[in-house]
């Protein structure tokens, strides 16, 4: 994606998961609101005029998929860190999955497991890639867990998948980690 278009999905991810209301937004409960009104509050705000079709052009060429329309609606699909209710159901994960995160935070991890900080769920990564490019959003040199999905499931934990091979979760026990080898 070119810079403009990266920097118009990092203007809307903060809107739909973190301030809706620095653009005017009310989001429903699933976190969805009218596309229209978002494309007019955002185009207000920013004056920088957007349309669906920019939308859809940064959903198609990012990896991450990060926004859903739907029946005129948009939402993010994932990594809010204000209160929306789920729209996918929990699911039966994968064997394992994976933690991207930096040395720092590794340490706590490791004895405390993963908790949700200030979003609403801690997010795991279906290919090990994928949790490295995430962590090292926060540290050049990633640690990265394994985590034990299906024994954690298989103990309680919900898993809710999301489109772009994100699955969410509310905590997982340090139990069910392990720092792999780099």
């Amino acid at each position: 994606m070119d810079k403009q278009l990266i920097k118009v999905s990092k203007r809307l991810s903060f809107a739909l998961r973190h301030h809706p209301e620095r653009l005017g937004l009310h989001l429903d409960a699933y976190g969805r609101v009218s596309l229209a009104t978002l494309l007019a509050q955002y185009n207000a705000h920013y004056q920088t005029p957007i349309d669906e079709q920019i939308i859809r052009t940064i959903m198609a060429a990012s990896d991450k998929q990060r926004f859903a329309i739907e029946n005129g609606q948009i939402r993010a699909l994932y990594g809010h860190s204000i209160p929306v209710k789920l729209l996918q159901a929990p699911a039966a994960p994968p064997a394992v999955l994976y933690h991207g995160t930096s040395h720092q935070a590794a340490v706590m991890i490791e004895t405390e497991g993963l908790k949700k900080m200030d979003r609403d769920f801690v997010h795991l990564s279906a290919t090990v890639s994928m949790a490295v490019s995430i962590g090292q959003r926060r540290d050049p040199r990633p640690v990265i867990f394994q985590v034990a999905a299906q024994q954690a499931a298989a103990a309680g934990l919900l898993f809710y998948p999301t489109e772009s091979h994100i699955w969410l979760v509310d905590h997982v026990p340090a139990k069910y980690l392990t720092v792999m080898a780099s």
